[in-house]
């Protein structure tokens, strides 16, 4: 593998501010796929024993910190997290994650409230959620899903990487 081409689809990654998928890199390249997703992989062995590593994330490749020095990046950060969300913000989040695509009324029920119209609209802000259209019902209500910025900031390459409803002991019925 020539390493100019590999050392260009790092530089790629690094540069990009969220994860970049093997057809974006070999667009911009205007290389084979097939070549390009070979390059990463050996970009992905390359950082493996490294303070960072090449991580597989919403469908593209993101460096990140290795996740043994997670615990002194995290020390290091003074614990400063700028998301904080709420409880019920995060429960609503969950629904809308195994439940997708859900209507506001379809997770007020679950949750057993009134309304869950003011935390749908904050993660909505926060781009963790967003409006995927409308269900076929009267009314026509609004149907949410979760976004790519939901799989990277929970470290997810896809929804099927979440853990099962059995595995967090939830009750499925």
């Amino acid at each position: 593998m020539n390493n100019d081409f590999k050392a260009t689809i790092e530089a790629l990654i690094f540069a990009s501010d969220s994860p970049l998928s093997v057809d974006r890199i070999a667009k911009v390249l205007e290389a084979e796929p097939t070549l390009v997703k070979s390059a990463v992989d050996e970009l992905t062995a390359d950082c493996a024993q490294r303070g960072f590593n090449l991580f597989e994330l919403a469908g593209g490749y993101q460096f990140l910190t290795s996740r043994r020095f997670y615990p002194m990046v995290l020390k290091m950060k003074d614990t400063d997290r700028s998301l904080s969300l709420s409880q019920a913000a995060f429960e609503t989040l969950a629904i809308v994650s195994y439940r997708q695509p859900i209507t506001s009324q379809e997770i007020s029920a679950m949750r057993g409230v009134q309304s869950v119209s003011n935390i749908l609209r904050n993660l909505q802000t926060l781009e963790l959620i967003r409006i995927a259209g409308r269900k076929d019902v009267i009314g026509r209500p609004m149907l949410y899903r979760t976004t790519s910025k939901f799989l990277e900031l929970f470290g997810l390459n896809s929804l099927g990487d979440l853990p099962s409803l059995e595995e967090i002991g939830v009750n499925d019925s």
